[in-house]
C-alpha cells in the first residue's frame, strides 16, 4: 500500500519536474568513499559539502565515535519536503577477525553501531539513535524521516553521529559494513504518517532538533538535545554571569525530568537559583557562601518542577567560594546538596579529573536535588576553662549570749553579750538588735569576712526594779532590777524620832 502511494507521488513529482532523488554512498572501515550520483535528471536538491559528506571509518573500537556533517539545497522553485532512507547495506568480517569469538559469516558491526541525526526540521517515528538496521531501508518502510519542509531556496544541515558503545565487546572488532543513504525531494504535502514502527534502538537522541535551557543566575545558555530520546547531542558548559560557577554535561547523558518515561522527557529548562532557605549545616561543618537551587522545569514557563532531574552519567558541577570568608580552621572543602526526605546533607564525590583551585570545588552529580552549597569541615571547639567555683554566700550563726550579772539593783549596769561568726564563703554584714521585754532598744552591725568571729557587747542601766526578758537574734535570757534599802534615811529618820521623843520628853518635865 506505501508502495503504490510512494510510486504515485514520485510519478507526479516527475511530470511536474519538482524532483531530485541524491544518493550517497558510505563505505565503513576501509571501503572506498563513493561520490555523490545524481540521476539524469535535471536535480532540484543539492549536496553540499564536499569531500564532508564522505564516510571513512577505519581501525574501530569500542567507545571510538564521530560526527558528519550534510548540507541540503532545494535549488527548485516549489517547496518540498526531504525523505530520508538507508540501503545497500553489506556487513562483513573484514580482514583481522581474531579477536571474535564468531570468525563466520557476516560481520556484526551493523548490530552496535548506533547512528543518530539531528536536524532543523527533522521528524521521524522510531527512536534515535539505533543501529542503521533500525532505519527506515526504502520509500516505503513503515518508518521514516522527514525535514519537513525545505522550502525553495532554503538550505538545512544535517549531523550524522556514530558510536560504538563502551560496551560492545569482541564480536565487532575488525568488522565492516557499508551503506548508501536516500534522500528525496517530494512535493508537499508529504504522505499521511504511516504507522508508528516498534523497535528502533532506543536509549538517547531523537527525531528533531530541541534544546535544553540551563538558566545560571540569569545567564542563558542552550545545548541541543534529542527531542524524542532525552540526550544531549553535544557538550556544554554552562556558566553563570560572572563565571564562577559553572555546570558541564557532557554529549550522550540522558536527562529525565522527575519520574517521566519514554519520548520528550527530558526538561525544557534546568534554573540555578539562590535558595530562598538554608538548611543548617551539619555538626562538624560550616557552609560557606551561598546556597544554590537547581531545578528542572518541564516548561519554560517554570510552572511545573521537575523533582529530580537525573542523569545517566554523571554531570560537573563547579562553585566557587571566598577563601577569605573561610572559618579560622577550616578544610577539606565539598559541594553538597540537601536530600528533604533523608533530611540531611550529601556530599558529592570530586571530579577528580580537573585540577584543584583555591576558591573552587567541584562535585559529580547524578541528579539535582536541591539545594547546593560548598561544606567545609571545621575544627571541633577547644573545651571551656572548667568553671571557677563561687564561694557560698556569707552566713552568720550567733551563739554564747550571756547577761550579767542577772541581778542588780537600781542603778546598776548589766552586760549583755554574744558571739557572731561568718561560716560562709565571702564577706558580709550582719545586724545584731538587742530587745528587751519585746522592744529593741539597741542595735549594732559587724562586717565579716569568711570565717571571721566577733564578740558584740551591750551595757544596760537598771532603772526600775523588776524582771527584765533580754532577746538578742533569737537567742533569749534575763536580768532582775532590785529594790534598794538606804540604811542612811533608815538611821536618819530613827534619830530624827528618838530627838523628838526626847524633845518631847525634855518639855514634859520642865512644865511638871
Amino acid at each position: 500500500m506505501y508502495l503504490l502511494r510512494y510510486l504515485k507521488h514520485i510519478k507526479s513529482l516527475l511530470t511536474a519536474r519538482l524532483f531530485l532523488a541524491v544518493i550517497i554512498g558510505v563505505v565503513m572501515l576501509g571501503s572506498l568513499p563513493a561520490p555523490v550520483q545524481a540521476q539524469e535528471e535535471p536535480i532540484d536538491l543539492e549536496l553540499d559539502g564536499g569531500e564532508a559528506t564522505i564516510w571513512s571509518i577505519g581501525n574501530i573500537l569500542p567507545c571510538d565515535s564521530g560526527v558528519e556533517t550534510v548540507t541540503l539545497h532545494n535549488a527548485g522553485t516549489e517547496d518540498g519536503y526531504v525523505a530520508i532512507w538507508i540501503s545497500d547495506i553489506d556487513s562483513g568480517e573484514g580482514l583481522n577477525p581474531e579477536p571474535e569469538t564468531d570468525t563466520g559469516g557476516e560481520g556484526e558491526l551493523d548490530d552496535h553501531l548506533m547512528f543518530d541525526l539531528s536536524a532543523s526540521g527533522l521528524s521521524t517515528n522510531f527512536s534515535l539513535p539505533a543501529t542503521i538496521n533500525n532505519f527506515p531501508q526504502s520509500v516505503d518502510d513503515p518508518g521514516y524521516i522527514w525535514i519537513n519542509p525545505l522550502n525553495a531556496g532554503d538550505t538545512v544541515t544535517l549531523d550524522w553521529e556514530w558510536e560504538l558503545p563502551c560496551e560492545t565487546g569482541n564480536d565487532a572488532q575488525g568488522d565492516t559494513v557499508s551503506f548508501t543513504i536516500n534522500y528525496f525531494l517530494g512535493e508537499l504535502p508529504p504522505p499521511s504518517t504511516p504507522t508508528p514502527r516498534l523497535g528502533g534502538g532506543g536509549g538517547g537522541g531523537g527525531g528533531g532538533e530541541c534544546y535544553l535551557i540551563i538558566d545560571m543566575l540569569g545567564k542563558i545558555s542552550k545545548v541541543r538535545v534529542g527531542c524524542c530520546g532525552n540526550r544531549t547531542l553535544e557538550s556544554c558548559m554552562a556558566f553563570d554571569p560572572d563565571e564562577l560557577h559553572f555546570l558541564e554535561i557532557q554529549r550522550n547523558t540522558e536527562i529525565i525530568c522527575g519520574d517521566c518515561e519514554g519520548c520528550g522527557s527530558c526538561p525544557e529548562i534546568i534554573v540555578m537559583s539562590l535558595a530562598e532557605e538554608a538548611p543548617p549545616a551539619p555538626d562538624g561543618m560550616a557552609i560557606v557562601g551561598p546556597v544554590y537551587d537547581f531545578t528542572g522545569y518541564r516548561d519554560k514557563q517554570r510552572r511545573e518542577v521537575c523533582y529530580p532531574v537525573t542523569f545517566n552519567s554523571p554531570i560537573t558541577v563547579l562553585l566557587s567560594y571566598d577563601p577569605d570568608a573561610l572559618p579560622e580552621g577550616a578544610f577539606s572543602p565539598v559541594i553538597a546538596y540537601y536530600d528533604t526526605g533523608l533530611g540531611l546533607w550529601v556530599e558529592l564525590a570530586p571530579d577528580t579529573g580537573r585540577v584543584a583551585e583555591v576558591g573552587k570545588v567541584t562535585g559529580l552529580a547524578d541528579y539535582f536535588k536541591s539545594p547546593f552549597a560548598v561544606l567545609v569541615e571545621v575544627p571541633p571547639l577547644p573545651s571551656p576553662p572548667p568553671p571557677v567555683p563561687v564561694p557560698a554566700p556569707a552566713n552568720f550563726v550567733v551563739s554564747n549570749l550571756n547577761v550579767a550579772p542577772p541581778e542588780i539593783e537600781v542603778g546598776e549596769n548589766v552586760a549583755i553579750t554574744i558571739n557572731v561568726v561568718n561560716d560562709g564563703g565571702q564577706e558580709g554584714a550582719y545586724l545584731v538588735e538587742l530587745k528587751i521585754n519585746g522592744e529593741t532598744v539597741d542595735s549594732k552591725k559587724v562586717t565579716l569576712g569568711a570565717g571571721q568571729s566577733e564578740q558584740v557587747r551591750f551595757t544596760v542601766s537598771g532603772t526600775e526594779p523588776g524582771q527584765y526578758e533580754v532577746v538578742v537574734s533569737g537567742l533569749g535570757g534575763e536580768f532582775t532590777v532590785l529594790r534598794t534599802i538606804s540604811w542612811w534615811l533608815i538611821g536618819g529618820i530613827i534619830a530624827v524620832l528618838i530627838l523628838l521623843g526626847w524633845l518631847g520628853w525634855y518639855l514634859i518635865r520642865r512644865m511638871s
